[in-house]
């Protein structure tokens, strides 16, 4: 069980509410996935950031948070939002592969910058191209 936030981390938090939403707002737009799915990772994040934040590391409090929220978006579309789980290396090649896609690069291109033969470049493509979809079912 966790301890609840302190009156002074409870206002910390509830300043930077725009920023968890923020975040949440960025995720859902990416993945394709309703605000409100989000909304509840990201405000989990705002308040262990919060509670967790201390001004004498020299952190700008929207530094802080903003990685703290991110981790607990992540988080939750990891559990929730695959069907498959998907290697870091894969997540990886994708990451760095999506501004390639973006300008319409040919898939043999984009392993040549990537350093992989081809046949990786396109079972990572197929394994991280499609969008996460709900495990749980609908109401």
């Amino acid at each position: 069980m966790r301890t609840p936030l302190t009156p002074e981390q409870r206002r910390f938090a509830s300043q930077h509410l725009g920023l968890a939403r923020q975040q949440a707002h960025r995720y859902a737009r990416r993945w394709g996935m309703p605000l409100d799915e989000l909304l509840s990772p990201a405000y989990e994040g705002l308040c262990k950031g919060a509670a967790q934040f201390d001004s004498r590391k020299g952190y700008r409090p929207s530094s802080y948070l903003v990685s703290k929220v991110k981790g607990e978006l992540l988080h939750h579309l990891r559990d929730t939002g695959f069907a498959v789980r998907i290697s870091h290396r894969y997540r990886e090649l994708w990451v760095k592969a999506r501004r390639w896609l973006e300008l319409d690069l040919a898939d043999s291109e984009i392993a040549i910058r990537l350093g992989i033969p081809l046949a990786q470049w396109l079972d990572c493509r197929q394994a991280c191209g499609l969008r996460p979809i709900p495990l749980a079912p609908e109401p």
